[in-house]
This record gives structure tokens, C-alpha cells and sequence, in this order.
């Protein structure tokens, strides 16, 4: 679990331990390899968990990408480029969505209403029914939609989805994702059916590793990169070279 050690954590450890699912965790791994930000809001004192955390999302899927200095509180600077498209993703102490634009849209140098809305997927952590101190789990996820303007120039601000919450008394995640899937997949340049399909592949792989024990971060990075969809009936999991498609992976600012 993050801040627990100071390996990175992959993303299919993240599953295997509970402090995500495996149709969070596909859904992640789209939106990351879109090149859409990530925020991880966590406690206070839990910066490092948060940072292992979300270190260990995008290392998983873009190895290449530098990761120094994510568990450090994101300041204006990082929130800047984060919008811009600069930053894959950022943490700070916060305890839902609200209070994640409320301390990104204030201080000295604060983000613009336009601006928040390229914040991208933000995660709320919390050990809410975790069964002990120090455990950490993903209670909330949110994508919020960026701007956009309508064929005549006007701004077009659409309020954030829940992609899922966790809950407690029933012991799992309740998901919501599917209402906002046209809108991802528009962003990504995707058609929304096959990005429901894709997303549901890579639910089934994520789950089958981390079923499997396969893990360890280099191994997941491995297949990982070798993963390209297949709509239609059946897929290629990773780690296979076939596909009769692949989505793009633009920078979306």
C-alpha cells in the first residue's frame, strides 16, 4: 500500500491490495494514456501515500514520465502547468473535490474557474473503511470536464461526474463511469462504444493480474505497453501483438 514502502507500487498492486478496483483502474489507465491529469486529494499527513499512489499509476503506464517531486504538496506552479498539459498529475491535502478546487482556485497565484476545469480526474483517499490506521483507499473519483465552446463561441461549462464511490456497508465500489463516457471518448477521439468495450478489457485483464499475482511494477509496465485494444468479439489482452486498433494518445490541452 502507498506510503507503506518506498517501492512504487503498480497499478495492478494498487488492485490486488483494494486501494482501487479493476474497473477503476481501466478506467484510469484511459485517462492517463490520453494524457489526462491526475490528482490524488489526500489527508493531511498523507501527502506520501498520495504520492505513491499516484506515482505508481503513471510510472505503470508511462514509465517514461519524470515522478520526482509528486509527493510533494502541488503549489500554483504545478497546478499551472498541470493544466497547460505540462504535468501528468498532482497531490495535495484535501478532503473531496470541492476542497480540491476551493485551494487550487485560491492563494496568490489561484487557477481561473476556466482553468479548473482541466484539473482532469481528480481521486479523493481516505481510510473510511480500510479496518485499520494507515491503510488507504481510493473513496471517490471524479472526471471533471473541461471547457468547451459551442459553434458559436460560447463558453460550454459542464459540471464534474462521478466516476465511482466507494461503499462501505456494502464492502465495494459503486460505478457511474458510463454516463460520462461519450464525453471521454470525444476527448480522446474515440467512439464511445468502443471505448466501453476497450475500458471493460481492460477491467477483465487488470483483474486476471492481479488474480494472478503478476504485480511487480516492471512486469506490469511490460504489458502494459504491449496492450492495444480489439473491439468486436474477444480480445487481446497484454502483452499481445494484434489488434485491429489502437486509440490515440494526444495531449488533450
Amino acid at each position: 500500500m502507498p506510503g507503506q514502502t518506498t517501492a512504487i507500487p503498480s497499478l495492478v498492486e494498487l488492485v490486488a491490495q483494494g486501494v482501487l478496483d479493476a474497473e477503476l483502474g481501466a478506467l484510469l489507465w484511459v485517462l492517463v494514456e490520453g494524457r489526462i491529469p491526475v490528482v490524488v486529494a489526500v489527508p493531511a499527513d498523507r501527502l506520501g501515500a498520495g504520492g505513491q499512489l499516484l506515482a505508481g499509476i503513471i510510472s505503470s503506464i508511462h514509465p517514461e514520465e519524470a515522478i520526482d517531486g509528486l509527493s510533494e504538496p502541488m503549489g500554483a506552479a504545478g497546478a499551472s502547468s498541470l493544466v497547460r498539459g505540462r504535468r501528468a498529475g498532482g497531490v495535495l491535502e484535501a478532503g473531496s473535490l470541492a476542497d480540491v478546487r476551493s485551494r487550487l482556485g485560491g492563494g496568490p497565484l489561484p487557477l481561473t474557474d476556466d482553468q479548473l476545469t482541466f484539473i482532469g480526474c481528480v481521486l479523493v483517499l481516505d481510510d473510511a473503511g480500510s479496518g485499520r490506521r494507515g491503510r488507504l483507499r481510493v473513496t471517490a473519483a471524479h472526471y471533471v470536464r473541461p471547457l468547451a465552446r459551442d459553434a458559436h463561441g460560447h463558453a460550454q461549462r459542464l459540471g464534474p461526474a462521478v466516476l465511482a464511490t466507494w461503499d462501505d456497508r456494502l464492502g465495494r465500489y459503486e460505478h457511474f463511469a458510463w454516463g460520462v463516457l461519450p464525453d471521454i471518448a470525444a476527448r480522446l477521439g474515440r467512439r464511445a462504444g468502443d471505448l466501453e468495450q476497450d475500458v471493460h478489457h481492460r477491467r477483465d485483464d487488470l483483474a486476471g493480474l492481479a488474480k494472478a499475482g503478476a504485480t511487480a511494477l516492471p512486469e506490469v509496465q511490460r504489458l502494459i505497453a504491449g496492450y492495444k485494444p480489439r473491439w468486436g468479439d474477444g480480445h487481446d489482452g497484454p502483452g499481445h501483438d494484434t489488434a485491429h486498433a489502437e486509440g490515440p494518445g494526444h495531449r488533450p490541452h
